[in-house]
């Protein structure tokens, strides 16, 4: 371990986690309504900073990071973006947002698109939005209506935004309309992802659902035209998760069909078809990496996959089974605590006198190659930075027990 720092008391009842962030030699954390400013040299704190909200989204965009609060209840003001300079801490641009935002989407030229509802009479009024990162102002913004909380996507220079039966592209730089497919049969998506390898849009949602539950379906939509290429009924269990949609590559789509108290079931698609290349039983929904897919099988275990056959390469035992994410106090996640960092996977995990590890594999064959004692679980995901460091958040476990 380079170094560690106090953050301070973790907000009580405070459920947001927020990765920290590497602006050159800066590591950037959030906490509640506190974000701090480290050098990642010597954990040296270089500034701190309250906002007035708690801290719901952070972006890195050259030497600024973008900073969204969010309002507490109904009655608060409305959220803000920030731009603050990552050296200092002193704010660049402020950006009150003109409604709630139930969407947010960074682009790769440094972008951010969001919509957001302002409901007014009862009607879901609102607009879609792209903000520039380096200088706040609005690039385009363009009214919508929804009588949903539609998600958004971006890729391939577009936004992609499902409202009302009607998917539409929009150029993320100029906000002109690149195409616009009717999905009558689709009343609305619950998940909307974008996948450069293979050119496609997907979208998950249910038909037929006058009277009914409906049927859960799965659709290819090609990203240049907005040609559906294939659709597919996928067999939900129940109502698909809305982060029930992963794009893998090389080649692969990932679709949880359901989620149980005893784990989930993911389908593992070929995009070309939309056919079930392989499935995969898990307590947690398997994790992508670039060498491969990662499932827990048992208490403990972790098993590294083929991307395109499922066939298992190898399958790695820690010897007090790893540790869930701390979500907040009292609050765990649900999702398997396995993170690429370069050629290992770093797990949270516990050791046989109960005290928190960190434990380093190889991607390649499971090797351990390191394990590191920490002071507490592990309370927002690990984040790999540049020149091989890995900054990460804990909470004291004095504080955990009500």
């Amino acid at each position: 371990m380079r170094w560690q720092v106090p953050l301070g008391p973790h907000p009580p009842g405070s459920g947001l986690q927020v990765s920290p962030l590497a602006v050159g030699t800066v590591a950037v954390f959030a906490q509640g309504d506190v974000l701090y400013g480290l050098r990642l040299a010597d954990w040296h704190r270089l500034w701190s900073r309250a906002v007035s909200q708690d801290i719901a989204g952070m972006w890195r965009w050259q030497n600024l990071i973008v900073v969204l609060t969010q309002p507490i209840s109904s009655s608060s003001p409305l959220p803000v973006l920030t731009g603050l300079d990552a050296s200092t801490g002193q704010p660049r641009w402020r950006l009150p947002v003109g409604g709630s935002v139930h969407g947010l989407s960074p682009t790769a030229d440094g972008g951010l698109a969001m919509a957001m509802a302002i409901w007014s009479n009862l009607r879901g009024d609102g607009a879609l939005e792209v903000v520039d990162l380096s200088s706040g102002r609005a690039r385009w913004t363009v009214p919508v209506h929804s009588d949903a909380d539609p998600p958004v996507a971006v890729g391939g220079g577009a936004v992609l935004y499902d409202a009302n039966s009607q998917l539409t592209s929009y150029d993320d730089r100029t906000g002109q309309i690149r195409w616009t497919e009717a999905l009558s049969a689709l009343p609305g998506a619950d998940d909307v992802v974008w996948q450069a390898s293979a050119g496609l849009v997907y979208l998950t949602g249910a038909v037929g659902q006058t009277g009914g539950q409906g049927e859960q379906v799965l659709l290819g939509i090609s990203a240049a035209d907005g040609r559906v290429r294939w659709w597919v009924v996928v067999r939900f269990a129940n109502t698909a998760p809305p982060d029930s949609l992963d794009p893998y590559a090389p080649g692969l789509i990932s679709v949880t069909t359901s989620a149980y108290s005893g784990g989930t079931s993911q389908d593992e698609l070929d995009p070309a078809t939309g056919r079930v290349r392989w499935q995969v039983v898990s307590p947690y929904p398997a994790i992508a990496t670039p060498a491969g897919i990662v499932t827990a099988p048992g208490p403990g275990q972790i098993t590294m996959h083929d991307t395109l056959t499922g066939q298992t390469r190898w399958t790695a035992t820690l010897t007090s089974g790893w540790l869930p994410l701390v979500t907040g106090p009292w609050q765990t996640s649900t999702t398997l605590p396995v993170f690429p960092a370069g050629p290992l996977l770093v797990v949270p995990a516990a050791s046989p006198d109960d005290s928190h590890l960190l434990a380093a594999f190889r991607m390649s064959d499971g090797h351990r190659t390191w394990q590191i004692t920490i002071p507490g679980p592990v309370t927002a995901p690990l984040s790999p930075v540049p020149g091989g460091i890995l900054v990460y958040t804990v909470i004291p476990p004095s504080i955990l027990a009500p």
